[in-house]
């Protein structure tokens, strides 16, 4: 098998070998097993079932999340003059779309891409399951996880769309990005079998990432104002908001004269078509954008992603620094934080938690339009009352989990609903208003490891690996601005550290990072009193250093030292090499904040003055 499949990709795709992970992965699928596929950002996950759907006979059908990874990845294959493949979305004419699924039926293609929205379509539906899927493809498989980092309802209708089909067809669920927890979901949500699970090291090691504490906009900008012009290859800066993409756009054009588009998803569908084909084509270098932006994007030549705002998640931000130096050649990570990041984020999280005045004003507007055993709702009228599409999905989702509706057909402008068997029940509104809660918590709780993160002493990559159960390939090097440091011998060692600890220790009770920083810097309040936190030996031992304090809290629990405990009240425990260090009482690394942003030697510009005995450079 493995010459012929050899014989074939060279064939269909002129490539000479296969990438780690992938030939593995492309025998399971031929052998008709399910797979869960976990390969990093840029290892060629897309070969691993456009080959095997040129093989297979029938029909291989691949849920994709976003308009333009399918576009472009349709677009690669039409040019290699594999005719044989199409997508279909809503950006397309109901024209179209009918005359595609008209060549479904004829045989006409092997290769079909869609949304998972497509699935609540009844034309669609109908149609495919008169047609023989051999290969059935979950790209971004992570989407199906509630605890994933971009969990997307309509990926839980993936089960139930193969089991209405006439006969099942093999899976292949892909992902860059999945904790061992939510691997374990993954595989739950589909029914695949665990044992089929390959797993290729995530590991990039040609990525130098560093973190640069600033104190907001201002700092940034003046940076990135001496950063940017040393890149040569293209720039991706991550923004947490619409506007914010918006604004370092047009910086980088107006104070750096740079190529710069911003790109989010209030943009139309034709524009950032356009702004996407200009980057990969290098008409501009720079784009500046949400998290909408990156998916499917095989630009190899990426030298720099930075983070302008504080991501969601690791999982996020992992995803959005590999689309960085996918030739294998040296590129930059950097992420740009500052404490107000922190407050954005999670006011964004909060802003998408449903809450019951959101329910209740959506069930009323279904009653509105109730008509004759089913109710179709304007998708304005949804957003009049503030309830987005995220919003909507969500909502969507928790109704149907109760059986209280079901949507039979998701169209551009509307939304058809029937009835489901069971009248809500306020008990169930209730539990599922608290699990929105809990996710509120988790979601948070991913945020905090980040934070954590950017605090840390410890080799940055070692750190983001052992996140998803993984290690470095062949040591960790000096990869970031922490080995870097060390390797210079310009870390700090302290022994407030070891005060955090020792106060940790003693305290009667577990307490939080806000409560253990008040006992520290002796805060005078009720609960310290009435709890005797005055009494500690170490209460006020860090007096005037409640910013310091915290900081310090973050880098314990990311290097090791402490450990959270309890979801919905997470409280801090010393962990064994908590109570070592202790025992040892040497002074602990503490981390430089916001005194130089540390970089690469391959980044030769910076003045060869500023450069330290390690090869890294102090450039600002």
């Amino acid at each position: 098998m493995s010459c012929n499949l050899q014989e074939a990709m060279h064939r269909y795709f002129n490539f000479t070998a296969f990438r780690p992970g992938q030939k593995e992965v492309i025998e399971q699928v031929m052998a008709g097993k399910d797979v869960l596929a976990i390969m990093p950002t840029g290892q060629g996950k897309s070969l691993c079932y456009q080959l095997p759907a040129m093989i297979l006979p029938g029909l291989s059908l691949v849920i994709s999340p976003l308009v333009a990874l399918m576009k472009d990845q349709v677009d690669n294959l039409l040019d290699k003059n594999l005719a044989q493949v199409t997508l279909i979305n809503n950006q397309l004419s109901p024209w179209e779309q009918r005359k595609r699924i008209e060549g479904l039926r004829q045989g006409k293609f092997k290769l079909l891409y869609i949304a998972p929205e497509r699935l609540r379509n009844r034309l669609f539906t109908t149609e495919v399951s008169k047609l023989k899927v051999d290969l059935l493809v979950v790209d971004e498989a992570h989407c199906i996880s509630q605890w994933g980092h971009d969990f997307r309802p309509d990926y839980l209708h993936i089960r139930e769309f193969y089991q209405g089909l006439a006969v099942r067809p093999r899976i292949l669920a892909l992902t860059a990005t999945a904790t061992p927890a939510v691997q374990q979901d993954i595989l739950r949500q589909l029914g695949i079998n665990g044992d089929k699970k390959i797993a290729v090291n995530s590991d990039r090691p040609n990525l130098f990432i560093s973190v640069r504490h600033t104190t907001g906009e201002n700092e940034k900008f003046a940076l990135l104002g001496r950063l940017l012009p040393q890149i040569n290859g293209s720039i991706i800066i991550y923004t947490a908001t619409r506007k914010g993409s918006e604004l370092v756009a047009g910086w980088a054009r107006e104070n750096l004269g740079i190529a710069a588009e911003c790109y989010h998803a209030g943009l139309k569908p034709a524009e950032r078509t356009r702004i996407q084909e200009a980057f990969t084509t290098d008409q501009i270098r720079l784009v500046a954008a949400t998290n909408a932006f990156g998916m499917g994007i095989d630009k190899p030549d990426i030298r720099l992603v930075a983070h302008f705002h504080l991501p969601g998640s690791l999982e996020a931000y992992y995803q959005e620094i590999g689309r960085a130096g996918r030739d294998g050649q040296p590129a930059l990570g950097l992420l740009l934080f500052s404490p107000e990041d922190k407050k954005l984020q999670e006011w964004m999280i909060e802003k998408d938690t449903v809450t019951m005045e959101e329910l209740a004003a959506f069930w009323r507007t279904c009653a509105k339009f109730a008509d004759g055993g089913q109710a179709v709702v304007p998708i304005g009228v949804l957003a009049q009352q503030g309830l987005g599409e995220i919003k909507q999905r969500v909502i969507v989702s928790m109704l149907e989990q109760i059986r209280a509706l079901r949507l039979v057909e998701r169209e551009p402008e509307r939304l058809v609903f029937k009835p489901g068997p069971i009248r809500p029940r306020p008990e169930a509104i209730r539990e599922i208003l608290q699990e929105a809660e809990r996710q509120l918590i988790y979601r948070k709780k991913k945020l905090a490891a980040l934070v954590n993160w950017a605090y840390a002493t410890r080799c940055r990559r070692a750190v983001l690996l052992e996140y998803f159960g993984e290690k470095p390939v062949g040591g960790a090097g000096d990869c970031c601005d922490n080995c870097l440091k060390k390797a210079g011998g310009s870390v700090s060692c302290s022994p407030e550290p070891l005060t955090v600890l020792r106060c940790v220790a003693e305290l009667p009770r577990k307490v939080g990072q806000k409560k253990l920083a008040d006992i520290l810097t002796g805060a005078r309040n009720y609960e310290i009193t009435a709890y005797r936190y005055n009494k500690v030996r170490s209460y006020g031992k860090l007096a005037g250093k409640k910013t310091m304090v915290l900081e310090m809290i973050n880098q314990l629990v990311v290097d090791g030292y402490l450990e959270i405990t309890g979801a919905e009240f997470p409280v801090l425990a010393l962990t064994p090499a908590g109570r070592k260090a202790l025992k040892n009482g040497k002074p602990l690394p503490v981390g430089v904040l916001g005194q130089k942003l540390i970089l690469p030697a391959w980044l030769s510009a910076a003045p060869a003055k500023a450069r330290n005995q390690a090869g890294g450079e102090y450039v600002f």
